[in-house]
């Protein structure tokens, strides 16, 4: 993040943690200086969040998925994405049933990234598609009708602009961590002082 890098969101869901666990810490030991005062000089030097907790939880799920609210012209994608992909899905089924004698199976798959259905081999070209692949045995087509590939492109466009959209939204959390990481590299490692400490404790019981 330092380096203009985009951490992935697995990566920010274990900085956040992080922080957390920094600041929890840091309060507890903020409390016991008198009975513990060497572990709470080294939880005086636990980084602060710095708001950054607050910012991966406005735009990442506990999964690690960008939400919708992460920013408004994400979310207007998406519904236009959902609206798109009922469109199209709409106007697939329609091949599957005025056509169900020319398919192999009554589905909708997708080959390339484009939705496609399965045309048995014998009926090319009597739906004017364009073909994206076929079965291993010849047999079947992976065919995508004419009229489907404004709906496609539509579909793939929105998906392009929500692919950059979220990585836009990562690399400003990424920017806001890598402005801050000299003191989390050296909250980090006080914090790993504190796990010593803790283990020599355990271990002198």
């Amino acid at each position: 993040a330092a380096r203009g890098g985009v951490l992935d969101p697995v990566q920010l869901l274990d900085i956040k943690s992080t922080l957390i666990s920094c600041r929890e810490i840091k309060r507890s030991l903020e409390r016991k200086t008198d009975e513990y005062p060497r572990l709470s000089q080294l939880a005086a030097g636990l980084p602060e969040s710095h708001g950054i907790v607050d910012a991966i939880s406005r735009v990442l799920s506990d999964r690690g998925e960008v939400l919708d609210s992460a920013s408004p012209k994400l979310g207007t994608l998406r519904r236009e994405i959902k609206i798109a992909h009922d469109r199209l899905m709409s106007r697939l089924q329609r091949y599957l049933t005025e056509s169900a004698n020319k398919l192999q199976e009554s589905i909708i798959t997708q080959r390339d990234g484009r939705y496609v259905i399965p045309l048995r081999a014998e009926f090319k070209g009597q739906i004017k598609a364009v073909v994206h692949d076929q079965s291993s045995s010849g047999a079947t087509l992976f065919v995508e009708p004419l009229p489907i590939i404004e709906l496609n492109n539509t579909m793939r466009e929105l998906e392009l602009q929500e692919r950059d959209e979220e990585r836009r939204i990562l690399y400003e959390l990424s920017v806001q961590i890598g402005e801050h990481a000299t003191e989390f590299k050296y909250g980090v490692e006080n914090l790993a002082m504190l796990d010593l400490v803790f283990a020599k404790a355990k271990y002198a019981e």
